[in-house]
């Protein structure tokens, strides 16, 4: 972890992790609600400020995916070719899952049954979860130790990776999502259904817990992936946890939301995640890459770029909170 580039990953991609967190456990929100046959207030606000989460989560994660091309090149480019058609699917899936989440919104689709509603936002949340998984496969494939796998999956002509870690991570990261959007609520529609924000993010931090559980116990023996290297980002992943937990718990029990504990505690944990998630993995970055990479200029202009990147995000959500009580 000492490349200045690994430690900017972990930065850009815990902020990319909470507001596509946001944006998939919000969708589920609105999908629900509505085949349930109904409407509320957290599904209404959630409904006006996904389209732009998702373009903030969208912007958010091309730095992420700009340091990971630079850090695990051989192994990332690799995973791209041989699950060739499937990987390129993404871009059509988040561009579906876009225009769904404009069309849900739109005053058109307000007239529509609460049903037809439904099965807009569920559009939308299929889309988000094929992506997520498509990433979640794609990193596995990459994190092969033994060069023979990708050899016969190209033999194979295989446009899937299997993998026994899959779907307990993507298990994990919904449970995460869950946790996270609660927190954006609070600020999108203050004081309303505090419980239920609590019990799902309650529940959200239960399934990551058992989705992360999961993962460790079927980590392929042939993945470079190493549980052990990421010891004291795990620490403090159990502590954000906790405290997460206790202070959403407390409003569970009727208290007022301290939405100062909540927002640091789920900063704390996308952080935490996003800083295990790249220890774990650092042994598949190329010595030989890393070095090079050490020596690579540009980096003042990327964090220029990135103060001013969010200022302009920052100023767009300034605007829209204004928009919105007007």
């Amino acid at each position: 972890m000492s490349t200045p580039y690994v430690a900017l990953l972990v930065v850009t991609f815990a902020l990319h992790a909470l507001l596509i967190g946001f944006v998939l456990a919000g969708t589920a929100y609105v999908a629900i609600r509505g085949l349930r046959g109904g409407d509320d207030p957290l599904a209404a606000a959630s409904r006006d400020w996904l389209p732009f989460a998702l373009g903030a989560a969208i912007t958010a994660g091309v730095a992420p995916l700009l340091f990971v091309q630079v850090l695990y090149q051989p192994r990332f480019y690799t995973a791209n070719l041989l699950l060739f058609v499937r990987w390129l699917a993404i871009v059509p899936a988040l561009i579906v899952g876009f225009y769904a989440l404009y069309l849900g919104k739109s005053a058109r689709a307000a007239a529509w049954s609460a049903r037809a509603r439904a099965a807009v936002a569920t559009l939308a949340l299929a889309c988000f979860v094929f992506v997520a998984w498509s990433w979640i496969e794609d990193h596995a494939l990459a994190m092969q130790r033994d060069p023979a796998t990708w050899a016969a999956h190209y033999g194979r002509g295989a446009l899937r990776h299997r993998d026994p870690t899959i779907a307990p991570r993507l298990a994990m990261w919904l449970g995460v999502a869950a946790a996270v959007w609660p927190l954006g609520m609070l600020y999108a529609a203050p004081g309303v259904a505090p419980r239920r924000l609590a019990a799902i993010a309650l529940g959200g931090l239960a399934v990551a817990a058992l989705g992360a559980a999961l993962a460790a116990g079927a980590t392929d023996a042939r993945s470079v992936i190493d549980v052990a290297a990421a010891r004291g980002w795990l620490y403090g992943l159990a502590a954000a946890t906790a405290a997460l937990a206790l202070a959403w718990g407390a409003v569970a029990l009727g208290r007022a939301p301290a939405r100062g504990a909540i927002a640091a505690a789920t900063v704390a944990l996308a952080l935490t995640l996003a800083g295990a998630r790249e220890a774990m993995r650092a042994a598949a970055i190329d010595p030989r890459l890393a070095t090079r990479v050490e020596h690579a200029q540009g980096l003042p202009l990327f964090v220029a770029a990135l103060a001013l990147g969010g200022a302009a995000i920052g100023w767009c959500l300034v605007i829209a909170r204004r928009a919105t009580r007007g």
